[in-house]
């Protein structure tokens, strides 16, 4: 399997392990009801201002193995971008990163490697927060959609790719030197390709819109209509009525089918829509297809039983090479009535496809969109640089998300998919979350000021409802000498300490009570005996501490005066403050 070498890779390989990890700082929440407030509001919603690799990492005592879908829209690599993460490296924080954790700052990178520089943590990273049937979804374009392709299979497995979808919007690069481009690439990879099987359909979009229309003509039948044209005819010119009579029809399924298929000609629905132009005498829409064996190779022998035709009672033509269904399978279909015969048995019998038990389709590599959001912009007051549509985004999230997903964008820009899903959960009264990770100044006042319009309503739009916190980046656990900085308060080391022994986040709330018990898990008592202005000694005087029954407990404190037979006898284990503490 090809593996990407570039300038730096050694050192970025583990970066993701070395980055500090800092708390979360909340600034303000954002409720429809009270607007901003000071106090944290219940909200997995989360906008978070600060370096996205720093603030991933600091999300991962919550989030690990949680997030089911990621949609991000990292830099495209062009050497064109004017943000943070710029190719040319002229960002004093990137020149910074760059120097301390690749190499000097003179050092000759190309534009190829400090991209991938930049993006192979933070992948691994988005690995981490992914949920064992989630997916990851990324945009980029032509300029590098080979180094991420195989940056993805490195760090997800080829097994988990689950292709890539061809954005054409519609409208080709004017200014390209060599073929011009008019589409974008969005690569999907999950983190078992075995858990998201169910996933990769979407429902038919006009699928709702046919049935409706066809349950509107077919509730006609055995009433009178006119002519719509001549209506038209004897109302303008103020004719008898008795023309109308006189061509007055009384509708019949031929007629409903004849207006059907009429209907279903002049919408601008895909092929595979179109196919469904046909209703039965129960009202069901179908397609007719094809029952011939699809292989080039004849089909077994038991794949020639003919079928009898219901009025003549004569044996039907077989296909070449055989039905494409066993006996069991076309007797079934008989007794379901989801087979077609013609006038006589002359005629070939077809499958009768009906709609709605086929709801559902394979997710499409190719989807064309080619609107703009300058109209929303001017709507909402609020300027956006390039920003996705976010009825694009809709689309997309649409597919890959349901009810009480979090959704991560850690390039979330001015905030699309936080807007794709509000207008998703107020279409559908669904639940998903978002999560943004914006690094950029214009993470306060534009993307949170965006989503807070959203929320409220802005010009004639109703607003979607919902919350939010936004947080900035805090002090990192650990100072430089590697002591616990205290400064970030006792909860969050506990959270930090517990996340780092069992995987898990801390939900239990500390109470006088048990006052030094993190919680129990997998039959392990986890105690941080910590006091802030003394030090910590765990002896048998002191071992009242440990206030719930386990089959082992893990105790941290300063010091340990207990024998080390009796922790043995106990099923205790000792860990020491701060030395102990692992890092992450």
């Amino acid at each position: 399997m090809p593996t990407l070498n570039w300038i730096g890779k050694d050192k970025v390989v583990n970066h993701h392990q070395e980055v500090p990890y800092k708390v979360l700082e909340l600034k303000y929440s954002f409720t429809s009801e009270n607007g901003e407030q000071k106090q944290e509001v219940k909200s997995d919603n989360k906008i978070i201002h600060g370096d996205n690799l720093e603030a991933l990492k600091s999300l991962l005592p919550e989030y690990e193995g949680k997030i089911k879908c990621i949609y991000i829209d990292p830099p495209y690599n062009t050497g064109n971008e004017n943000w943070v993460y710029n190719d040319s490296v002229n960002d004093p924080r990137i020149l910074k990163w760059l120097g301390q954790v690749v190499g000097k700052e003179d050092e000759d990178f190309s534009r190829n490697d400090k991209w991938l520089c930049m993006m192979y943590p933070r992948l691994k990273l988005l690995h981490k927060l992914l949920h064992e049937d989630g997916i990851i979804i990324i945009h980029i374009d032509e300029n590098a959609y080979t180094l991420l392709h195989l940056l993805l299979i490195e760090v997800f497995g080829r097994t988990n790719e689950l292709g890539t979808i061809v954005w054409d919007k519609k409208n080709p690069k004017g200014d390209a030197k060599k073929v011009s481009y008019q589409h974008e690439s969005i690569i999907l990879f999950a983190k078992n390709h075995l858990n998201v099987k169910d996933q990769l359909v979407r429902k038919k979009k006009n699928a709702v819109a046919i049935l409706k229309k066809a349950e509107q003509l077919f509730s006609k039948i055995g009433k009178t209509v006119f002519p719509e044209d001549l209506a038209e005819v004897v109302k303008k010119y103020k004719l008898s009525k008795t023309i109308l009579d006189d061509n007055k029809i009384t509708v019949d399924l031929d007629w409903v089918n004849a207006e059907f298929k009429q209907w279903i000609r002049k919408q601008d629905f895909s092929g595979g829509e179109t196919a469904y132009n046909a209703i039965d005498e129960n009202g069901d829409v179908f397609q007719s297809v094809s029952m011939a064996w699809p292989n080039k190779q004849k089909a077994p022998d038991e794949y020639f039983i003919p079928l009898i035709h219901p009025v003549t009672n004569k044996p039907c033509p077989i296909p070449e090479r055989g039905w494409r269904f066993p006996p069991k399978s076309m007797a079934d279909l008989l007794k379901n009535n989801e087979i077609i015969f013609g006038k006589d048995e002359k005629t070939q019998p077809r499958r009768k496809y009906i709609l709605k038990n086929n709801m559902y389709e394979n997710i499409s590599s190719v989807i064309r969109f080619g609107g703009s959001d300058d109209k929303f912009q001017k709507e909402i007051g609020i300027k956006l640089e390039n920003p996705k549509p976010y009825v694009f985004a809709n689309e997309i999230l649409g597919y890959f998300s349901k009810e009480n997903d979090i959704i991560l964008d850690s390039f979330a820009g001015s905030g699309t998919t936080a807007h794709a899903v509000l207008n998703l959960n107020k279409e559908d009264s669904q639940n998903r979350k978002f999560i943004l990770i914006e690094m950029m100044d214009y993470a306060e006042t534009t993307t949170a000021e965006r989503v807070k319009r959203i929320i409220q309503g802005f010009g004639e739009t109703e607003g979607t409802g919902g919350n939010f916190n936004f947080y900035t980046l805090g002090s990192p656990i650990f100072k430089e000498d590697n002591n616990l900085n205290e400064d970030v308060g006792e909860h969050k080391i506990r959270e930090y300490i517990y996340y780092t022994e069992t995987k898990q986040h801390l939900e239990r709330e500390q109470k006088e009570e048990h006052k030094y018990l993190l919680d129990t898990y997998n039959d392990t008592g986890y105690y941080f005996y910590y006091e802030k202005d003394q030090l910590t000694t765990l002896s048998l005087e002191t071992l009242n501490i440990v206030t719930e029954r386990a089959e082992q407990y893990l105790i941290y404190a300063d010091h340990c005066l207990l024998d080390k037979d009796y922790m043995l006898a106990k099923n205790i284990i000792f860990k020491k403050i701060p030395r102990d503490i692992k890092r992450f």
